[in-house]
């Protein structure tokens, strides 16, 4: 007998170019190949490449997000008031399938309807109203930041509307503490699904460092910034930065700095082959919530990868990562790790290591073994 689910998406995961969207494209990717019948319902500003994705689901329905200004006055997170749907509420009361809400933001037809908990399931991306206070403290917009203050305290109050879903996945053990303070049931850790299946532990590296992310949100943007001024100073060595980047005032930045590379919008294959070429990768951050799928990525593509503490909070595996507590650390393992790439043995042991825990295969088991205890 076919298995069905309902996943209710925060965002279009297609073309899967920032975290969040990698987690659900992949997801999707690795619940079809077991055989799952999977309906999508997906909210969306203007990206409507959704033919890739057809393959991997039954259905695909598509919602507007409602980002009016009205939205930000209402007692809800304006990023679960803005994916709000009548539409969507009415399809999912007219099946008995089990539904995957993928993140907080995609939860506002729980809020309305108690009767979809006893077949739902929340993955929580990362701590909300964590993340959220974490931007109010990095941005520096005075209209930003009281959103952001606004947001994280909206996004707390509202755990206690859905904490009875039946059941949750956490991305990491601290998410999960969290969650269960919150009195949330049922929390399994499930860690991020990915890209990365490379078998091939060979290096066609060069000596430059590279950072990579979403230049667009704030805490990327203040590692850049802690980067440029402390850590990407010696001028003999070449350094890139690369991700999305609608940001003229972020570009000028680089003006003065010959070299350091900007590369803005890279293509997916693009930033594959940064990651897989570059001989450091240097990832600080000044939030440490949720695990980073450009760390996943980078340990499993790429050659040295050198972290901050934040960065490797909640990560199961942190021995296999270069952590640094403050620049002068970082400086002195960027000179020690640029003198030479990483020995087949040492990137086949890191491998074996991160397919304990990120092997999307056995992770879209554990989502189906979960699917069978809500449909017996």
């Amino acid at each position: 007998m076919d298995k069905h689910i309902n996943i209710v998406a925060f965002d279009n995961p297609y073309p899967p170019v920032y975290g969040g969207a990698i987690d659900v494209f992949y997801k999707l990717a690795a619940l079809s190949k077991k055989g799952l019948k999977i309906h999508l319902h997906i909210f969306i500003n203007s990206n409507l490449q959704i033919e890739p994705l057809s393959k991997y689901c039954e259905e695909i329905y598509i919602y507007e997000r409602k980002l009016g200004f009205s939205n930000q006055l209402s007692l809800l997170p304006f990023i679960i008031k803005s994916r709000s749907s009548l539409q969507l509420n009415k399809r999912l009361s007219e099946n008995n399938f089990p539904i995957l809400f993928e993140g907080l933001h995609s939860t506002h037809a729980l809020i309305c309807d108690n009767k979809l908990f006893e077949r739902s399931i929340i993955r929580h991306h990362n701590i909300e109203h964590e993340y959220y206070k974490g931007l109010f403290n990095s941005d520096k917009h005075i209209l930003r930041k009281i959103f952001f203050f606004l947001e994280s305290i909206k996004l707390k109050k509202i755990l206690k509307k859905i904490n009875q879903s039946a059941y949750n996945f956490a991305i990491s053990e601290s998410d999960a503490i969290i969650l269960k303070d919150n009195y949330f049931k049922n929390i399994t850790i499930l860690p991020p699904f990915h890209s990365s299946t490379l078998t091939d532990t060979s290096f066609n590296d060069q000596p430059f460092i590279l950072y990579h992310g979403n230049l667009n949100v704030a805490e990327n943007i203040m590692a850049v910034d802690y980067l440029l001024k402390e850590i990407f100073i010696d001028k003999k060595k070449k350094y890139v930065v690369a991700g999305l980047n609608n940001n003229i005032k972020f570009k000028k930045k680089f003006t003065s700095l010959p070299n350091i590379e900007l590369i803005e919008n890279p293509s997916t294959k693009k930033i594959d082959d940064l990651i897989k070429t570059a001989r450091v990768i240097v990832l600080p951050t000044f939030q440490s919530t949720g695990i980073k799928l450009k760390l996943i990525d980078s340990l499993y593509n790429g050659n040295h990868v050198i972290a901050n503490q934040q960065m490797v909070q909640g990560f199961p595996l942190p021995e296999i990562i270069s952590v640094a507590s403050n620049p002068d650390e970082i400086i002195n393992l960027i000179n020690e790790k640029i003198k030479s790439p990483l020995s087949i043995e040492e990137k086949n042991n890191r491998l074996i290591q991160l397919n304990r825990f990120f092997d999307n295969d056995q992770n879209a088991t554990r989502i189906i073994n979960i699917i069978n205890q809500l449909l017996r």
